[in-house]
Formats: structure tokens, C-alpha cells, sequence
């Protein structure tokens, strides 16, 4: 691992925004998941697999309930592609061919 001074602050950067996750889902827990699947299905780059995981660990100590959290982002993910698709179809390929070359 190299040892210089950006290393450090990325890292320092990477766990305040995984704290900043944590902390909204303690506080937020099925609407931060069902819009963490939403975003997610929608190409925003979220962690959604560590929050599923996490979600998880909450449901098993009791601080969430189990199928609620499936239904949030059973939901979320649902809604996440019925975003996707409607996009994709008022856009249509033309703009996908025009502008999705400069995304990639």
C-alpha cells in the first residue's frame, strides 16, 4: 500500500461517507433503503450490496423488521427500473446513441 499523504485522506474521505450511510440508515432505515435500491437501479453509484448486508445485520438484532426491509427494497428496486425504463423510452435511442458514448 503506498504511504502518501492522498492515500490517506481517500481513505479518511471513503469512511466519513460510509459512516454518513450508516448513520441514515440507523436513523432512516427502510426509506434510505428503498431509495438506496432506486438510485441504484437508476446507475447512481451506491454501495446497495453493503446496505442490503447491513440491513440484514439490523433485522437480525431486532432494530428492523425482516420483511419490511425486503419489501423497502423489493419496492425501491421495482420502482428503481420502472424509472429506468420510462427514461429509456421517452428518450429513446437516438439519445442514448448521441450522448451515451460520452459516459462511458
Amino acid at each position: 500500500m503506498p504511504k502518501h499523504k492522498n492515500y490517506v485522506t481517500t481513505e479518511r474521505k471513503g469512511l466519513s461517507k460510509l459512516h454518513v450511510f450508516i448513520t441514515f440508515m440507523n436513523e432512516y432505515g427502510y426509506l434510505v433503503l428503498f431509495l438506496a435500491l432506486f438510485l441504484g437501479i437508476l446507475a447512481v453509484p451506491l454501495p446497495i450490496e453493503a446496505m442490503m448486508g447491513y440491513a440484514g445485520l439490523l433485522a437480525f438484532q431486532g432494530q428492523m423488521n425482516w420483511m419490511a426491509a425486503i419489501l423497502s427494497a423489493g419496492l425501491g428496486g421495482a420502482a428503481g427500473m420502472f424509472a429506468a425504463y420510462w427514461v429509456g423510452y421517452k428518450l429513446g435511442m437516438p439519445f442514448f446513441e448521441k450522448y451515451g458514448r460520452a459516459s462511458i
